[in-house]
């Protein structure tokens, strides 16, 4: 797989700090190891693998895992969130992201200097890319970069939601269709999944999902994209399909600030600015509302 240089380069950062987190943070003593069952040494693996269009680089160790309940404890001392906050599992993991979080208790070479997971999410998502967490209390945590192959070019399918613009890449889409009554099924108050022969994938109105005016959210009056994603597939509704071609990515960051569920802008050749979706950050907003309304 060939990656663009400049992904390359500025990828050696965050990639650091990760090494620098499960050293310091993941592995445990040598004593604690051998008292927990463990190896006395630990392991940190690095690995790299394509994957829908893009890079997935993973830093994981077979150390201690996250300890939810110390970093909720210190983001409550920190101010970060409330004593009764109610969080997923997926979301106290998420808090270690917060500007100058860290759980060292003494300042070290290597942690417990103010800087790091901030640091490599922020500078991940400058590359247009996501970071993943999958941890297990006393077993250990991996952390995933999914980033794009490049940073110039992405071929894409120009859709249309109420008066927006908006790209899909190509490399998340599996197919496009117009569904029959037949294969829309509603689920709860306001949601729905698709029959793509005999298997059932969740419906995610762009419309909704990105609060557009005049978008279309009736499956039946609309387009529905088969998308696949880091949760699987999922079919995006949108009004209308306009174009395909390739388009020349701008980040949002740089020239305005970051949003959740794109990745970048491009101007067409009319002049229009359309927004380019990303697909993994939009079905997972989804997953996680869905989740928490479960809960409650």
């Amino acid at each position: 797989t060939e990656v663009d240089k400049t992904v390359v380069e500025r990828i050696g950062e965050p990639l650091t700090h990760l090494i620098r987190n499960a050293v310091d943070h993941g592995l445990e003593t040598t004593e604690q190891r051998i008292a927990a069952g463990k190896p006395e040494t630990g392991v940190v693996t690095l690995s790299a693998a394509h994957h829908s269009g893009r890079i997935v680089i993973t830093v994981a160790d077979d150390g201690r895992g996250i300890d939810r309940a110390r970093v909720r404890a210190k983001a409550i001392e920190r101010g970060i969130i409330l004593p009764d906050a109610v969080l997923s599992d997926e979301e106290v993991d998420n808090l270690i992201f917060a500007p100058g979080f860290s759980t060292a208790a003494t300042v070290s070479n290597i942690s417990g200097r103010g800087v790091g997971m901030d640091v490599v999410r922020k500078n991940v998502q400058a590359l247009g890319g996501r970071i993943g967490i999958h941890s297990r209390f006393g077993s250990g945590s991996s952390f995933s970069l999914s980033l794009p192959l490049t940073l110039a070019v992405v071929d894409g399918m120009i859709v249309t939601v109420g008066d927006q613009t908006f790209v899909i890449p190509l490399s998340h889409i599996v197919e496009s269709l117009r569904p029959t009554d037949r294969a829309v099924t509603a689920i709860g108050l306001d949601g729905a999944v698709l029959d793509v022969r005999g298997s059932y994938v969740p419906i995610y109105p762009v419309a909704e999902q990105l609060g557009i005016q005049g978008g279309e959210r009736d499956p039946e009056k609309a387009v529905l994209i088969v998308v696949e994603g880091d949760q699987g597939q999922a079919a995006l509704l949108v009004d209308s399909i306009q174009d395909q071609r390739q388009v020349v990515v701008k980040s949002l960051e740089a020239n305005y600030q970051a949003i959740d569920g794109l990745a970048g802008a491009t101007i067409l050749g009319d002049g229009r600015v359309a927004l380019i979706i990303d697909v993994d950050a939009l079905t997972s907003q989804r997953s996680r509302r869905a989740t928490l309304a479960h809960a409650a």
